[in-house]
């Protein structure tokens, strides 16, 4: 079957938080009188963020809406302060200071486009190939691939917050290549996890390649790649599993 469209995971495929998440926390708060130490903030948000996405989707899908994800967002950035012990620093001030964060991350200035995107989505999309996302993130994905100058490279973006189930479900794999006008068969994956982007895709009928910029991080095989500039060569040979 000839390939006829690619999806790209977002998340540490295309962009990733400059200069990190607990950076952005601190810099945020520190305009709120708050001082805090934004890589101690690090683990602390990764592992609350851990335990609550799997409530994700149906905290804020169910029905789907902006107000709802901003709920979620709250609770989630109110517990990483709690167990940062500086929670009570935010009497008075909560609101104020995570209604500028919540914004914050809708802005390009702390989003990066990783340098090999744009080469590869031009090389694509000479090719002829019909381009989408599908990202487990929020409906604010829209906002920061518009800043960045991407989404116009894009025939669909979509996000398992306004879908209402996250990868590696086939699902939202299978409603992607729909809004493409594509069979699953038709399209390759391309992301920087095993579960959630190759053996999501997989499932989903379709091929996957899987990135790992570090060219160590992940076991080498047929369906890894170490640069996105690979991609357009490699889709001509996807390693299905």
């Amino acid at each position: 079957m000839k390939i006829r469209g690619v999806l790209f995971d977002a998340g540490n495929t295309l962009i990733r938080v400059r200069p990190g998440v607990g950076n952005v926390y601190a810099a945020v708060a520190a305009r709120h009188g708050v001082t805090i130490d934004g890589a101690a903030l690090d683990p602390l948000f990764q592992a609350e963020f851990r335990r609550r996405r799997s409530d994700f989707v149906r905290d804020v899908s169910r029905p789907h809406s902006a107000a709802r994800e901003r709920a979620w967002w709250g609770g989630l950035v109110e517990a990483v302060f709690r167990a940062a012990g500086a929670w009570e620093a935010f009497e008075g001030v909560f609101e104020e200071f995570f209604r500028e964060l919540y914004e914050t991350f809708e802005r390009p200035e702390v989003w990066e486009v990783f340098p090999d995107v744009e080469p590869c989505l031009d090389t694509l999309a000479a090719g002829g190939l019909r381009l989408g996302v599908v990202s487990n993130w929020d409906s604010r994905l829209h906002a920061v691939l518009g800043g960045l100058g991407l989404a116009r490279r894009f025939d669909c973006v979509l996000t398992s917050a306004e879908f209402g189930a996250e990868k590696p479900d086939p699902s939202i794999f299978r409603e992607a290549a729909l809004r493409l006008g594509l069979r699953p068969e038709e399209v390759v994956h391309v992301g920087d996890l095993v579960r959630e982007d190759l053996e999501g895709a997989v499932s989903a009928g379709m091929d996957a390649l899987l990135l790992d910029r570090t060219c160590g991080r992940l076991p080498s095989g047929p369906a890894r790649v170490c640069d996105l500039r690979e991609v357009p060569a490699r889709i001509e040979r996807p390693a299905k599993r």
